[in-house]
């Protein structure tokens, strides 16, 4: 009767070691499904993310190459600064945006020219413009 008991005794330890080390392996499982899932989402973001990002970018490069006056997305440049341009000099007027529109700028004639730091260069420029259509 003590081997009975004996053997009934390992049996039902190894049963509840087997049932503990199962629900440990579940527990693993749902562990690991969930991390899947949560990689899968991150993509999934990322990649809506990188799409947005790729059309911002071809959508700028467009419409920068339809521009005529592309020289005027210079990232460096500063309230003030003067763009020579086919139609003549234009002054930055500023803006809080990089990709420039025509309206942060302003044309610089006779006048504003001489209201200018400099004066003689400018008044120069566009003195020089007519002559060159000739």
């Amino acid at each position: 009767m003590t081997i009975t008991r004996l053997v009934f005794c390992i049996g039902f330890s190894a049963m509840a070691l087997h049932g503990a080390a199962a629900e440990e392996t579940a527990r693993v499982d749902d562990a690991r499904v969930e991390w899947l899932r949560r990689i899968d989402e991150a993509r999934e973001r990322y990649d809506a993310f990188a799409s947005r990002v790729a059309a911002d970018l071809e959508r700028a490069v467009e419409a920068r190459a339809a521009r005529e006056d592309a020289r005027l997305d210079d990232p460096t440049l500063r309230r003030g600064d003067i763009v020579v341009t086919a139609t003549g000099l234009l002054m930055f007027k500023g803006s809080s945006k990089f990709i420039y529109d025509r309206s942060d700028f302003e044309p610089v004639g006779e006048a504003g020219a001489r209201r200018s730091d400099h004066c003689a260069a400018l008044l120069g420029i566009l003195r020089a413009r007519p002559r060159a259509g000739r």
